[in-house]
C-alpha cells in the first residue's frame, strides 16, 4: 500500500471495522532503490482476519488503497494465554 508513514497507512487501516486483525495491524516499508537512492513510499501490511470475513476484509484493503493481497490460511494462532488455558488451571486447582 502507498503512504506517507507506517503511522498513516495504520490509520487507514484502523478506519476499517474488519482490519483491526488480532491486536492490530504489523505496517512495515517496502524498500526500493529508485535513482540510487532508497525509497520507502510503499508498506506491507499483515493482518490475520476470520476466513468468513476474508472478502469482505479485502474489499476494504481495496477501498483505502490497499492492492496485491496475498492469503495464506493460519492453521493454528497461540495467543499470549487463552480462556480455556486458564479455566483448565482452575478446574486442576492450579
Amino acid at each position: 500500500m502507498r503512504g506517507s508513514s507506517a503511522e498513516e497507512v495504520a490509520d487507514r487501516i484502523l478506519c476499517q471495522p474488519s482490519l483491526s486483525g488480532l491486536q492490530g495491524p504489523t505496517v512495515s516499508p517496502v524498500f526500493r532503490k529508485r535513482d540510487g537512492k532508497f525509497a520507502s513510499d510503499y508498506f506491507a501490511i499483515v493482518i490475520c482476519v476470520p476466513k468468513k470475513a476474508l472478502y469482505k476484509s479485502v474489499q476494504q484493503l481495496r477501498a483505502v488503497g490497499g492492492s496485491g493481497v496475498l492469503v495464506s490460511p493460519s492453521t493454528y494462532i497461540f495467543d499470549e494465554e487463552t480462556l480455556r488455558w486458564h479455566e483448565l488451571l482452575r478446574k486442576l486447582g492450579l
